[in-house]
């Protein structure tokens, strides 16, 4: 196996009963999980799933380190009993692992039986963390970078994730529609979501003081290197830095001002389909989490406390 580790090798199976476990997790390391891999990008996956799916098909495999063609189901769930307790991960980083597994067995393996008895732990249900308006304003003035101040401004004001704010281009800003086009977001989809008059404004005076438009990739945020965009990194770090200066104690990341903007619209009373719809969710029930942060229908509740 370590010789012709390179080819494409057919063989009788009690060979592989001679190869020691470390060679065994490198055969299937070096030779199925390539395929796997070529097989995410034929279908379309991203490149962030493609790595998601690949190191924990990896860290299997190394942990099981023997033939996977011969593995059964509680192998599999013994694997996720480690994550869980050994390796103190989350209920979501083990359900991960369970859909990349399910993944590499479809496309590679196609071993019955498994998939559809796996255990999935019980997701604990968090509530996204929202920021309040005060808070949200205070953060975009203590930036005084105006470049950084406007990432911070279209994430909250077009309900932006950070991968598409890093992204934007300078065309994607429609201001006769007063709409933000959003290209290839989670899942490869296209949506169109608000463009705010006091963004806008924002916009036009960064555009003039930066010289944006001169660079041939238009990118609204370049990065250090012109023809790619900012970071999201970067991006992460901006809002970090200003909600340090604005003294915001909440343990927020730039994620939450698209929560936030979810949160503050259904307050206002946009139904519901609408903000799925600027949000790219799929599913109305992914939106639906934001009813049990808004304060709605909260604040029209009399507290006891107040008629004592």
């Amino acid at each position: 196996l370590e010789i012709f580790k390179n080819e494409s090798l057919i063989f009788e199976s009690k060979i592989k009963d001679f190869a020691s476990p470390v060679l065994i997790t490198n055969y299937f390391n070096n030779y199925y999980l390539p395929q796997f891999e070529k097989k995410l990008k034929l279908k379309g996956y991203s490149r962030n799933s493609i790595k998601a799916y690949l190191n924990h098909n990896k860290s299997f495999i190394k942990y099981i380190q023997k033939d996977l063609f011969g593995i059964e189901m509680a192998d599999v769930n013994d694997y996720v009993l480690h994550i869980l307790e050994d390796l103190n991960n989350t209920h979501t980083y083990a359900n991960q692992f369970i859909s990349a597994f399910k993944t590499f067995n479809n496309l590679i393996l196609q071993l019955d039986g498994i998939n559809n008895k796996l255990l999935r732990p019980k997701k604990k249900k968090k509530l996204p963390k929202v920021l309040n308006k005060r808070e949200v304003k205070d953060i975009i003035a203590s930036v005084d970078n105006l470049k950084h101040q406007l990432i911070i401004i279209l994430t909250y004001s077009a309900g932006l994730r950070v991968s598409e704010v890093v992204r934007l281009k300078i065309s994607d800003i429609d201001s006769d529609r007063m709409l933000i086009y959003i290209r290839s977001a989670k899942g490869y989809k296209d949506r169109y979501t608000l463009l705010s008059e006091s963004a806008l404004a924002k916009v036009k005076l960064y555009l003039k003081a930066f010289n944006v438009h001169k660079y041939d990739k238009q990118w609204l945020f370049p990065g250090q290197n012109k023809d790619r965009h900012l970071s999201k990194r970067s991006a992460q770090k901006v809002f970090k830095r200003a909600c340090k200066k604005a003294e915001i104690n909440k343990k927020v990341g730039i994620h939450s001002l698209r929560h936030s903007f979810a949160t503050h619209l259904l307050e206002q009373g946009v139904d519901l389909r609408y903000i799925q719809n600027l949000l790219g969710h799929k599913s109305s029930k992914t939106t639906e989490i934001y009813t049990h942060v808004s304060n709605k229908n909260l604040i029209e509740i009399t507290n006891p406390f107040d008629q004592l």
